[in-house]
């Protein structure tokens, strides 16, 4: 053997080494059971059972589960011959829809089936949660709200054109229109969630992107990709920011959270004071989670911990190859590999407060998101593994008190602005950029160092924290 060769082969061994001996520890069970069958949803809670869809692609056979604290299987609904949508949770009850038109409800414990109900045609806009009712697409036009204790029909209501998306909080927020290929725009409309009456209509060229709602708003998105403000009651528009081009993702808290330049740039507006800032994606985004003061991010390689009212850095964790991350608790749970040669998966919760992980569990295959119970933390695999982590102690989150403005329990003074004006009489916003920053800036160093402005401020970069020493 030659010495290259030797010592290509010391390297390779270095390297797996190197991994092996590196990746975290697998925090021990307090149980953990496994079923024959592929697990494809999230488990919710009902009662003290949690129920999630199991199954077999290739055979097109599904059915619930309910298991227990102990993780023993206690029902198994019927057979389903196509794929649910995740289950949605009542108090005795759990819904599911599935690709084929159907919607069924299940009592719990036992998972008999109570009712069924069907669709004119499928829906591909999954069935929401409102109350103790539930939202669903009938046909191209027309939307449900059905009863979760028998299925039948509270109200329904059918649209002159075609129902795209739809949101739902304190009001139902429908996006509908005609779809002209080279030119999708669409129309929002607001239903009163208990009675199916129309409250409001905003006929200007919108998105089809799906509202996000927080308190008494609901953020929409122009056509060519500006951020409305409206009053989820009455359908006035309360603010138009002029830069084009954003994606609205989330609200977390006061914040505003979107995507620019296809995805590559993430920003962060205040919806009490309007001062935002901007920063550079690396990768792909997987998942956002909010602490305190601070903004958890992850991308397909890293999660960054971001000062969420200025997008100064805290800390950077590599995670390698990130599957997805969703909010969880006090932090963010990921699931990731920690090298290409990991044949394990890892599914870690992370707090904002360190880059460390509070519990790490191990697997051949993608995690689904953990339920917190009164026994522990539920946490299931797509390969059909159930296990219960021991409950931990949330660390305090990160201290709020640097937060400018109001806080999240009052109501921006800008949501409930008297000068609103009704949508059909709003002016129209001037074209604007991430390019024309500069210009905003040199407009706002002449204003009065003590002037609060009335309507949020453009928004404004921040120097990318991107490699740079974290703060300690």
């Amino acid at each position: 053997m030659s010495s290259r060769l030797i010592g290509v082969l010391l390297i390779i061994i270095s390297i797996l080494a190197f991994h092996l001996l590196g990746s975290p520890p697998e925090t021990q069970a307090l149980w953990q059971r496994n079923i024959t069958e592929k697990i494809y949803s999230d488990p919710v809670s009902v009662g003290d059972r949690a129920v999630f869809v199991a199954g077999d692609k290739g055979k097109r056979e599904y059915r619930l589960y309910e298991i227990d604290s102990s993780g023993n299987t206690t029902a198994q609904s019927v057979q389903l011959t196509n794929l649910p949508y995740d289950p949605t949770g009542f108090t005795d009850i759990v819904v599911v829809g599935d690709r084929a038109r159907m919607i069924r409800g299940f009592s719990v414990p036992g998972l008999q089936l109570v009712w069924e109900n069907g669709t004119i045609e499928p829906f591909n806009i999954p069935p929401l949660k409102t109350g103790e009712n539930l939202l669903i697409q009938s046909d191209a036009s027309t939307l449900f709200c059905l009863n979760n204790k028998d299925g039948k029909p509270v109200w329904d209501y059918t649209f002159t054109d075609k129902l795209v998306n739809y949101g739902v909080d304190k009001t139902v927020v429908c996006l509908h229109g005609y779809s002209d290929l080279k030119n999708p725009n669409w129309k929002a409309t607001g239903i009163d969630p208990e009675t199916g009456e129309v409250l409001w209509t905003i006929t200007r060229p919108l998105s089809s992107d799906v509202p996000v709602f927080v308190q008494n708003i609901c953020v929409l998105t122009s056509s060519e990709g500006e951020m409305l403000v409206v009053d989820q009651f009455n359908g006035n528009i309360l603010f138009q920011n002029q830069i084009k081009g954003l994606k609205a993702l989330q609200i977390l808290d006061e914040y505003l959270i979107m995507l620019a330049a296809g995805g590559s740039r993430l920003l962060c507006m205040s919806l009490m004071d309007g001062k935002s800032w901007t920063t550079t994606m690396q990768s792909n985004l997987t998942g956002l989670a909010k602490s305190g003061n601070r903004l958890l991010i992850a991308d397909k390689k890293n999660l960054r911990c971001l000062n969420i009212t200025d997008g100064a850095s805290f800390w950077t964790r590599n995670l390698e190859d990130v599957y997805n991350a969703v909010a969880y608790r006090n932090g963010i749970f990921i699931t990731h590999k920690d090298s290409f040669f990991s044949r394990n998966t890892f599914g870690s919760y992370i707090e904002a407060d360190s880059p460390n992980s509070r519990w790490v569990a191990h697997d051949k295959s993608n995690f689904l998101k953990p339920l917190l119970t009164n026994s522990g933390e539920l946490l299931l695999s797509y390969n059909g593994s159930i296990r219960m982590l021991p409950r931990t102690a949330a660390a305090p989150a990160p201290s709020i008190a640097d937060m400018p403005g109001q806080k999240i329990n009052t109501e921006p003074s800008f949501w409930k602005d008297k000068n609103a004006t009704e949508s059909s009489t709003l002016p129209a916003s001037n074209p604007a950029s991430l390019a024309d920053e500069a210009t905003d800036d040199e407009e706002d160093d002449e204003e009065p160092a003590d002037a609060k402005p009335s309507v949020p401020e453009g928004l404004k970069p921040a120097a990318d924290d991107w490699g740079k020493k974290d703060q300690p």
